[in-house]
C-alpha cells in the first residue's frame, strides 16, 4: 500500500513539472502590423519555432500602430494586459515607470553588433534599457525616376536642391513634389522636424533645461517650408494626413515626397504598378545647412513591470534580438531593417535597404537633442513645431508664430 501511495504521489509530482510551466509560460505579446504581408507571416512562424525551441507559449497578438499606442498606455495604467508590447517612436518614455529593466538582454547584443544610436533615444531611460531594439522603419524621399529625367534632374541632396526640383516640376506642369503638412505624427510631423532640423533648428538644449526654438536657424528653417508650400507644394497639403501622399503618388499625380518605404512597397505589390515600381526611387533625406537629419519609426519591445512570466518573457525577448529574426522579420517587412548595425549587412542586397540603413544614421526621435523625456514626446503629439509652421504659411507673422511656440515649450518643459 505504501509502495502504491509512493507511486500515485511520484505520478502527481510529475505531472506537475509537465503542466504547472504550460499555464505559466504562455507569454501575452502585442506586435503593430506592417503593409507587407509577409512580416506578420514571418513572426508567426518565428513564435512556432521559439516555442519549439524552449515550450514556451506565446500568445501574439497583431495590430494597427494606433492601436499599439493605447495598449501601451491602458497596460501601463492599469498593470494588466500583455506581458510584452511593441513601442513606437520613443512611446517607452511616457511609461518607463512600468517597464522593467532589460539591461541584461541588451547589453551583449550592443556590444557584439553596434546598436543605432536612435534607439537609446527611444528606450534607454536614466542609465538603464527600457525597451529592447528591434527594427527601424527609416523616412527616405520617395520620387520618380522617369519624371526627375525629364527636367535634368536627381534626386535632391539638398533642401534648395528639392526647392529647385520641385519648381522645375511645377513650370512644366508635371506631378509635383508634395509634402504633407495636416496634423498628424508622422509624415506632416516628420516633413516640418526634417527641415527644422536641417537648418540647425532645436527646441531645447541638450540637457533639457533651456527652450532654444527662438532662434535665427529656426527662422531660416521657417522660411523655407513656407517658400516650399507657395512656389512648390500644392496648397491641398495643408490638409493631408498620413495617407494622402501614398494615395496621390501611386496615382501619378506627385513625383516626389518624404514617407516611408511604404509607397515603393505598394507600387511593388501588384503587377499593375510594374512599370511605377521600376519608375520609383528612395534617396536619403536632404540635407540644410546644419547636415541630414530626419525623424524615424524605431520599434521597440517593452517588458511590463506587472508580467507574471517575466522570466520566460525575457527568453522571448532574447530569441528575437538574433540576427535570424531581426534580419528575417526586415526582410519580411520589405520597409524595416535591424536595430543592430552590423545585422543590417545581412539584408538582401536592394536599394531601398542600402538608403533605411544609411538613413537610420541621421536620425532622431522626436525632442532631440534633449534628452528622452515626457516633455519631448509630449510636444510630439501635441503637434507643437508641427502648428508653429502651420501658422507661418498661412499668413501669421514669424515672431508672433515662435513666441507662441516658445509659450507653449516653457508650459511643457517645465521652464522659463
Amino acid at each position: 500500500m505504501k509502495r502504491f501511495a509512493a507511486f500515485v504521489l511520484g505520478v502527481v509530482f510529475l505531472s506537475m513539472l509537465f503542466v504547472v510551466p504550460a499555464i505559466a509560460a504562455t507569454v501575452k505579446v502585442t506586435m503593430r502590423t506592417l503593409p507587407a504581408t509577409a512580416g506578420q507571416k514571418f513572426l508567426k512562424k518565428a513564435v512556432k519555432r521559439f516555442k519549439k525551441k524552449t515550450g514556451i507559449k506565446i500568445k501574439l497578438e497583431l495590430v494597427s500602430s494606433g492601436v499599439v499606442r493605447r495598449r501601451l498606455i491602458t497596460a501601463a495604467e492599469t498593470k494588466a494586459g500583455s506581458d510584452i508590447i511593441i513601442a513606437q517612436f520613443n512611446g517607452a518614455v511616457t511609461i518607463a515607470n512600468a517597464l522593467e529593466d532589460v539591461d541584461d538582454i541588451v547589453e551583449p547584443y550592443a556590444k557584439k553588433y553596434g546598436v543605432l544610436p536612435l534607439f537609446k533615444d527611444a528606450g534607454f531611460i536614466k542609465g538603464h534599457w527600457k525597451a529592447v531594439p528591434f527594427v527601424n522603419i527609416s523616412q527616405l524621399i520617395t520620387y520618380r525616376k522617369d519624371i526627375l529625367k525629364k527636367i535634368g534632374e536627381n534626386p535632391p541632396d539638398t533642401w534648395e536642391d528639392a526647392l529647385r526640383v520641385g519648381k522645375k516640376l511645377k513650370a512644366a506642369g508635371l506631378p509635383p513634389w508634395a509634402e504633407a503638412l495636416g496634423s498628424h505624427p508622422i509624415d506632416p510631423s516628420s516633413t516640418v522636424l526634417n527641415i527644422l532640423w536641417g537648418y540647425g533648428s532645436r527646441q531645447v538644449s541638450p540637457d533639457g533645461k533651456k527652450i532654444t526654438i527662438d532662434s535665427a536657424e529656426t527662422r531660416a528653417g521657417l522660411k523655407f517650408i513656407k517658400k516650399a508650400f507657395n512656389e512648390a507644394w500644392p496648397k491641398a497639403v495643408l490638409q493631408w494626413t498620413a495617407v494622402e501622399n501614398n494615395q496621390t503618388f501611386i496615382a501619378g499625380k506627385i513625383s516626389m515626397t518624404t514617407n516611408s518605404p511604404s509607397i515603393a512597397w505598394k507600387a511593388n505589390s501588384k503587377k499593375k504598378w510594374a512599370k511605377l515600381a521600376s519608375n520609383t526611387g528612395l534617396a536619403p533625406i536632404p540635407r540644410g545647412p546644419s547636415g541630414r537629419h530626419s525623424t524615424t519609426i524605431p520599434l521597440s519591445w517593452v517588458l511590463f513591470k506587472h508580467s507574471k512570466v517575466k522570466k520566460e518573457a525575457k527568453e522571448f525577448l532574447k530569441f528575437m534580438m538574433e540576427p535570424e529574426q531581426q534580419v528575417g522579420y526586415s526582410a519580411g517587412a520589405w520597409m524595416a531593417v535591424p536595430a543592430f548595425i552590423e545585422m543590417a549587412k545581412d539584408l538582401p542586397d536592394a536599394p531601398h535597404y542600402r538608403a533605411m540603413a544609411e538613413q537610420a544614421k541621421f536620425s532622431h526621435m522626436p525632442g532631440w537633442p534633449g534628452p528622452a523625456s515626457r516633455a519631448g514626446v509630449e510636444t510630439h503629439e501635441r503637434f507643437v513645431l508641427l502648428n508653429m509652421a502651420q501658422r507661418y504659411v498661412q499668413g501669421e507673422d514669424l515672431d508672433t508664430t515662435i513666441k507662441k511656440t516658445v509659450k507653449e515649450l516653457r508650459r511643457i518643459y517645465g521652464v522659463n
